[in-house]
């Protein structure tokens, strides 16, 4: 992910505010705003300037109540979700109301996976980011905010261990490494992360574990089927495995938010 001038322009309003004189709001990164950033409390100077920026933007969603995650300067999914939210708020001076307490079901449920309401769901798989397991990953996976780490285990709930394991392994199975990599498949947004829904007022499915996300970068949360990668064709058999174990494709089932796919139902 590239920094875009609109990122730039909204760094230096911020910082024009607090007083640290970033210059013109040109969404040009000059001298002035690198230096007006490196200003900022708790700057990590160390880091290059791209992820300093990003840091700043996750704190800046921090500061207005919006949940970008942990401030590290990546942007992963949940960064670019809180950006969306920043800068519609910093436009209109409204946060937007939430649009995603609803959640689609799966046809087959072999697992008698719960209703997606956090009741169903503590009764279930437990209070949230508890019962975790690790997982040791069919094949290699790389992080979607930064593709040079290589993941080959992760955290997820016991009771979907199995599952996700047999689901990746028909993937690898059937796809082989190579078609992996050029359908990005291996690309991974993460797994375990305890936070409310991106647009919602209940807690996702990612806080118990229970919850995968693939190639946020072209499968975005409001990306329809006439954008986002995995409603093509070549992923058919990609959302079969999934299927056949009962998760859900918030995709297929409603049109956004393809990257993600979950161990819970809705009738």
């Amino acid at each position: 992910m590239e920094l875009a001038k609109s990122h730039i322009r909204i760094i230096q309003q911020a910082l024009n505010k607090m007083g640290l004189n970033a210059g013109l709001v040109d969404g040009i990164a000059g001298n002035k705003t690198k230096t007006a950033l490196s200003g900022v409390p708790g700057n990590k100077s160390t880091w290059p300037f791209k992820r300093q920026a990003i840091a700043f933007i996750q704190l800046l969603c921090k500061q207005n109540g919006i949940d970008a995650g942990k401030i590290d300067g990546y942007w992963g999914p949940q960064t670019d979700y809180a950006y969306g939210v920043l800068k519609d708020y910093l436009q209109s001076g409204t946060m937007p109301l939430p649009w995603r307490d609803e959640l689609p079901a799966a046809s087959a449920n072999p697992h008698n996976w719960p209703l997606e309401n956090d009741a169903s769901l503590l009764q279930f798989y437990g209070e949230v980011g508890k019962n975790q397991i690790r997982l040791t990953l069919p094949y290699p996976h790389r992080l979607s905010w930064d593709k040079r780490k290589v993941v080959r285990s992760i955290y997820c709930h016991e009771k979907v261990k199995d599952s996700l394991q047999t689901v990746l392994s028909n993937v690898l199975s059937h796809y082989g490494m190579e078609e992996i990599k050029r359908l990005r498949l291996d690309i991974w947004g993460g797994c375990l992360n305890v936070r409310k829904k991106r647009g919602g007022s209940t807690w996702s499915t990612h806080s118990w574990g229970i919850a995968m996300d693939y190639d946020p970068e072209n499968n975005a949360l409001r990306q329809g089927r006439d954008r986002a990668w995995f409603a093509h064709p070549e992923y058919d058999k990609w959302w079969e495995f999934w299927e056949q174990q009962g998760w859900v494709s918030l995709g297929r089932a409603r049109n956004y938010d393809w990257m993600h796919v979950q161990a819970a139902r809705k009738v």
